[in-house]
């Protein structure tokens, strides 16, 4: 699946793939080759990476497509991530010589960091982004997660752009603080400081409404 030709009336965000001389293989393996060019010092594809939480976390706008060469892109502007989605599609395809050799499997595997097998939260989420006939069902049956980012060739380079994105990401809102676990002595260690604030609070509010109750009904001296 990959969006080819000049679309005057459209606009998709992205460099325009013209398919103007060579075969078909040729032009696919021009589009898709290895990109290992950023270090990867420090990026974990940890348990807490998946397309959900960068939703309900990060804040980021997770645009599922149907074009692979769009796969893992990110739009720094309007904090928009890019997920081919369609694994069944991707399955089919696996030994297909149009496609470089491993690209097919490693975005499976990226698929299964995504959307881990067996996370039902993740997907209640992703049934609720696109029209059920739109949806892939083999999504969540991708194998067991590859977080070794070291071992992604195709993919490497947005990942890591991706991946600190998310990393450098700070909650902007109550929903966002709630989830964020990321650190998480410092969000235990936040919310027992928020608990003990309004706990004493609400304690000096309960004193203070006493005082004023015992100042217009004083105890009778017997």
């Amino acid at each position: 699946m990959l969006d080819v030709g000049d679309f005057r009336n459209a606009f998709s965000g992205r460099r325009r793939l013209l398919w103007t001389d060579g075969t078909l293989t040729e032009f696919v393996h021009s589009i898709f080759r290895p990109e290992s060019i950023l270090t990867n010092e420090g990026i974990k594809l940890d348990a807490l990476f998946t397309a959900r939480n960068l939703d309900r976390i990060a804040g980021f706008k997770v645009e599922l497509t149907t074009n692979l060469a769009d796969h893992l892109s990110f739009r720094d502007s309007d904090s928009t991530v890019m997920v081919f989605h369609h694994a069944s599609f991707l399955k089919r395809q696996q030994g297909n010589p149009i496609f470089p050799a491993e690209l097919i499997t490693e975005t499976l595997h990226t698929l299964s960091v995504l959307f881990p097998r067996g996370d039902r939260d993740a997907k209640r989420w992703y049934n609720k982004q696109e029209d059920p006939e739109e949806l892939d069902l083999g999504l969540f049956e991708c194998g067991l997660p590859h977080r070794r980012i070291e071992g992604y060739k195709y993919w490497h380079d947005r990942l890591v752009i991706l991946k600190q994105a998310f990393d450098e990401s700070r909650p902007a809102t109550f929903s966002q603080w709630w989830n964020d676990r990321r650190e998480g002595v410092q969000w235990y260690s936040l919310w027992i400081a928020i608990a003990f604030t309004v706990f004493f609070g609400l304690v000096q509010s309960i004193k203070g409404a006493l005082q004023v109750y015992n100042g217009w009904h004083p105890t009778p001296i017997s």
